[in-house]
């Protein structure tokens, strides 16, 4: 009786998909240099959305991204034709499918001219709740979380690409160039949080459209500690005394500790979550080293000390924050400089640039369209 019921199931969702393409195929053109394409890139983005839960149309996938890679000015159309996908499902397989490829073509969006990159993510589903028969109400649940979690943390990330200014206009002997660094920061934090609700909500999530998913967040939580740990170097750097530098206020100082627990946190987090990854089976996992350097609370505590120690008082109430350096820590202006540059080398840099450039070439280049 399952089988059955799982294939009338198939087979309406089959049907629907072909609507879908029918009606894509009868659409009016529009009018502008894209017009002879829409019709070809909307099918292509349904064929690649479709409601198979057993696999991805990766070669359709991979045409979608070929068009955003050659003609910038595709990305708003394919986004448009995603959003039109988007607010006429309550699948989640669907959604699931659409969020990825919208991730890709985000991802192609920081390649393009200004003027032609895709903007904030054109649908919304922070609300998403799966209205499929194919799935029990528990598991059903559990997957719209998992669409729910993707979503935020691609909302956030076309969010925070379109409002970043690039480093090159900050000047390192600026005084607010310690604030902008850990505002940048704390930031790329943020969205490392929201990269690690990309999980299972539940027992029996391990599908492939799952674990591809989290293929695709893994490769970004690698890029983005990447700037985090960049991040960091440059501002206990900074915070070094030297010549045509500006002093480290208090403020930057008290900013920059809890920073600095945040990513200790994190850290902790992450070694759990690859974990997780490598139990489940995703792809990428493999390529992960054996051992995942951590920062270690000591170091944290070390780093404090030094940090407030040279720190010059500004007056700001923002200069008392918890955890402050034990009694004992004690000022070492010739070892500041040494303890900060080997605590960097051996601690920060976790994650070999060569590594991050590979994984983040194998996403851009479009992994779907090397599989089925």
């Amino acid at each position: 009786m399952t089988s059955v019921r799982q294939w009338w199931r198939r087979a309406a969702a089959a049907l629907k998909d072909r609507r879908s393409l029918l009606l894509a195929r009868l659409r009016p053109r529009r009018p502008g240099p894209w017009r002879w394409h829409h019709r070809e890139l909307e099918v292509a983005v349904i064929r690649a959305t479709s409601h198979e839960d057993r696999w991805m149309d990766y070669g359709s996938a991979a045409r979608v991204f070929a068009w955003a890679r050659t003609s910038p000015s595709s990305l708003r159309p394919a986004m448009r034709a995603l959003a039109r996908r988007e607010r006429r499902t309550r699948c989640w397989v669907v959604a699931l499918k659409a969020l990825m490829v919208a991730h890709g073509l985000l991802l192609r969006s920081g390649l393009a001219p200004p003027a032609a990159r895709a903007g904030r993510v054109p649908f919304e589903l922070a609300d998403f709740r799966d209205r499929s028969s194919s799935s029990s109400s528990a598991r059903s649940q559990a997957f719209s979380a998992f669409v729910r979690a993707y979503f935020r943390f691609l909302d956030y990330r076309s969010l925070f690409a379109a409002q970043e200014d690039t480093d090159d206009g900050v000047d390192a002997e600026c005084s607010g160039y310690q604030m902008t660094l850990l505002d940048r920061i704390a930031k790329r934090q943020f969205l490392l949080e929201l990269l690690l609700q990309i999980r299972p909500y539940a027992d029996g999530m391990e599908v492939p459209l799952v674990l591809e998913a989290m293929d695709c967040a893994l490769v970004e939580i690698f890029q983005v500690y990447g700037e985090i740990s960049t991040g960091i170097a440059r501002f206990l750097v900074s915070g070094l005394p030297g010549p045509a530098k500006p002093p480290l206020r208090k403020a930057a100082a008290a900013a920059g500790v809890k920073m600095l627990w945040r990513a200790a946190e994190q850290s902790a987090q992450l070694s759990s979550y690859f974990e997780l990854c490598r139990g489940l089976g995703v792809d990428n996992a493999r390529k992960l080293p054996a051992a995942f350097t951590r920062l270690k609370d000591d170091d944290v505590r070390h780093l404090e000390g030094i940090l407030m120690v040279d720190a010059e008082d500004d007056g700001s109430d923002e200069a008392e924050v918890e955890g402050t350096a034990p009694a004992d820590v004690t000022k070492d202006a010739a070892g500041s400089a040494s303890t900060i540059t080997t605590v960097v080398t051996t601690e920060w840099v976790g994650v070999r640039r060569g590594e991050i450039k590979h994984w983040r070439r194998h996403l851009r280049r479009g992994k779907y369209g090397a599989r089925r």
